[in-house]
C-alpha cells in the first residue's frame, strides 16, 4: 500500500466526539486511533454516515477540528485538518521522533511555519 501522508501520525487511543450534523448540537462518540498535525484516523462503534466535513473534539477539551473527510472505510475514517493543529507537539514529541525525521516527511510546498500544505 503507497503512503500518501504529508506528515508522521503518532499511534493514539485518544476519546473524541464528532458533531456529524451542523444543525444539532448532539455529537457521536469516537476513538482517535492516530493523529498528526494535520490529520487523524477515527474509529466508530459501528458504521457511520460520515459528511465530507464534520467538527472532531478531541477529549479532554472543546476545541472543535473543522475536519475533511478523506476515505472511509467500514466504521474508520481518514481525515484532513482544514488547519494544523497548534497543539501538536503534545502528540509528536521531537525529542522522539527527531527534527530530521519531520522535516523529511515534510513535503517540498509545506509552510513549516503553519504546518499545513500550501495550495500550487
Amino acid at each position: 500500500m503507497d503512503e500518501h501522508r504529508n506528515a508522521v501520525r503518532a499511534l493514539t487511543y485518544l476519546s473524541g466526539r464528532v458533531a456529524l450534523d451542523a444543525a444539532s448540537a448532539e455529537t457521536t462518540p469516537c476513538l482517535v486511533r492516530n493523529l498528526s498535525p494535520i490529520g487523524a484516523r477515527v474509529a466508530f462503534c459501528t458504521t457511520v454516515e460520515v459528511p465530507d466535513s464534520f467538527d472532531l473534539f478531541i477529549d479532554p477539551g472543546d476545541n472543535a477540528y473543522r475536519a475533511h473527510r478523506i476515505w472511509s472505510k467500514g466504521n474508520e475514517v481518514g481525515v484532513l485538518f482544514r488547519e494544523a493543529r497548534a497543539n501538536a507537539p503534545e502528540v509528536l514529541c521531537d525529542d522522539v521522533l527527531g527534527d530530521d525525521v519531520l522535516d523529511a516527511d515534510r513535503p517540498h510546498d509545506a509552510d513549516p511555519a503553519r504546518g499545513a500544505i500550501r495550495k500550487p
